[in-house]
């Protein structure tokens, strides 16, 4: 790592503990290694000084006509940051009184999962500065509780909507029989961004998907385990329930989220926006690797994970229990995918367009079913963040790769942008029930206990030469990979090298 690079880091992680100071380590799932780098695994916005020619621009435009309507007042009154708003959102929604006072497990749960999922986006934040939209075109901000000093930071990803939906992730988590109603309220606390004009809609997007990422990886904590549950017998105790009452069948995602726009919405434009410049993707290198996204066999999606693991061989006869989890997740999210594609027919973007099908593979037949929600982006997405909890130490790489192989769907012309969008945020909801259910966790189990157990039998040379590709990158003694040097006392290799950090 050249001089000026140690330097930048050293920045960015002074900027970083100031940007983060209302969180304290001691309020948060996660530490800072083990928090997934979002500067790694997130694509950059659009661009905002062409915002005219993307989607943003439409959402900004929709966001104006929603403020002097119920949903507008909705809006500024959920401008209120942090737990005094999420305790009045989810007092009203569960029936019961929240407060560090009344109900200090639930409360507890609720500010740490917040805490995390706001902390998931501050990398990007402090690294990257976005002109929120009422800056750029020369506003107020219609929230309440926004003040003008709010535009002297980024706009993405949105920490409001980081916050608020790994809160609602949380507490689906903890009352599975009202899980609609708890994250259709954590997408509309975030959505309530766009419209007060605070954030386009490029970074609620971005903040939902770093706070999925960041919840899944607090699973990998006793804390959260502890934690949930704790709350849910605080909540069960209170409300008089039985865990049977608390039974739920998969998220409905057309509950939680707002219908895809058709043709005749303004909001469209994005997706059309979107799909043409895709376009111009398909000639290179990347869109090839979306061909090849292609496949949605078993063996194409354990492979492509293998790929992120450098210390564990993830296959059938050297790890059967994660390969198991794959296939099952694969499976029961792929149900899911053709139950909303039934209810919510959707052309497709070359079908809608009239235009030839870019791409023909091996399920030609599919190509007549709906557009909406993207299977594909289901799949990466919704394996992605099931693998950062069994293999914690390639997060960053894994969740790139499940974000790559959804984005591959819009670079091929198969799905517009909204029907991928709208895919991760279904597998978030997913992932969280399926925490709930037996043969899940006992899957997540045994996947975990496998990896470790390999981890632990790994050959260490296999470590030293893995870590002589990038010097940037420090592993421990059992494979783990960090970013940026470690901050626990022990024995790492850099750059090839032993270190000893006391």
């Amino acid at each position: 790592m050249s001089k000026q690079a140690k330097w930048l880091w050293i920045l960015l992680t002074v900027i970083m503990t100031a940007s983060s100071a209302h969180a304290s380590r001691g309020s948060l799932y996660l530490q800072d290694n083990e928090m997934p780098d979002e500067l790694v695994y997130l694509p950059l916005p659009p661009d905002s000084a062409a915002v005219a020619t993307n989607g943003d621009y439409a959402w900004w435009i929709w966001g104006k006509t929603m403020r002097y309507t119920p949903r507008g007042e909705q809006a500024s009154w959920e401008s209120k940051y942090g737990m005094v708003r999420m305790c009045t959102i989810y007092s009203d929604v569960l029936g019961i009184d929240i407060s560090e006072k009344s109900t200090p497990a639930i409360y507890r749960l609720m500010s740490k999962a917040g805490d995390t999922g706001a902390s998931s986006v501050v990398k990007m934040k402090v690294a990257l500065f976005r002109k929120r939209p009422f800056t750029l075109m020369n506003e107020q901000t219609w929230g309440m509780f926004d003040g003008q000093d709010l535009g002297k930071s980024s706009a993405y990803p949105s920490s409001h909507t980081a916050f608020g939906w790994g809160t609602a992730l949380a507490i689906a988590e903890m009352a599975p029989h009202m899980q609609d109603t708890i994250l259709r309220r954590g997408y509309e606390y975030g959505m309530s961004r766009v419209i007060v004009g605070a954030h386009w809609k490029s970074d609620v997007d971005a903040a939902m998907t770093c706070a999925s990422a960041a919840i899944a990886r607090s699973h990998a904590n006793a804390d959260y385990q502890t934690d949930l549950a704790a709350a849910r017998a605080e909540y069960m105790q209170l409300k008089g329930l039985t865990e049977s009452d608390l039974n739920a069948s998969f998220p409905v995602i057309t509950k939680i989220l707002d219908p895809p726009p058709t043709i005749d919405d303004n909001t469209f434009v994005g997706d059309l926006f979107t799909m043409w410049q895709a376009k111009e993707v398909r000639p290179t290198e990347r869109g090839e690797q979306a061909k090849a996204d292609y496949s949605i066999n078993d063996d194409y999606l354990v492979s492509m994970f293998a790929q992120c693991s450098p210390v564990v061989t993830i296959s059938e006869s050297e790890t059967p229990h994660i390969v198991m989890l794959i296939k099952t997740l694969k499976l029961s999210l792929s149900s899911q995918a053709t139950i909303v594609k039934s209810k919510v027919p959707r052309k497709r973007p070359f079908a809608q367009l009239n235009e030839p099908a870019p791409y023909s593979g091996e399920d030609w037949p599919a190509w007549g079913e709906s557009s909406y929600p993207s299977r594909r982006a289901l799949l990466g997405w919704g394996i992605a963040l099931a693998l950062t909890e069994v293999m914690p130490d390639c997060q960053n790489e894994i969740l790139k790769r499940g974000l790559e192989y959804g984005d591959s769907r819009i670079i091929l012309g198969s799905n517009y942008a909204s029907d991928v969008v709208a895919a991760r945020v279904m597998a978030a909801c997913d992932l969280a029930k399926m925490h709930n259910e037996t043969l899940f966790q006992t899957l997540f189990d045994n996947a975990k206990k496998e990896y470790q157990q390999k981890k632990d039998d790994s050959n260490i040379d296999i470590i030293l030469a893995t870590s002589l590709q990038d010097d940037t990158l420090w592993y421990s003694l059992k494979g783990e990979i960090y970013h940026i040097k470690p901050t626990a006392p022990g024995i790492y290799i850099n750059g090839g090298k032993k270190v000893v950090i006391k």
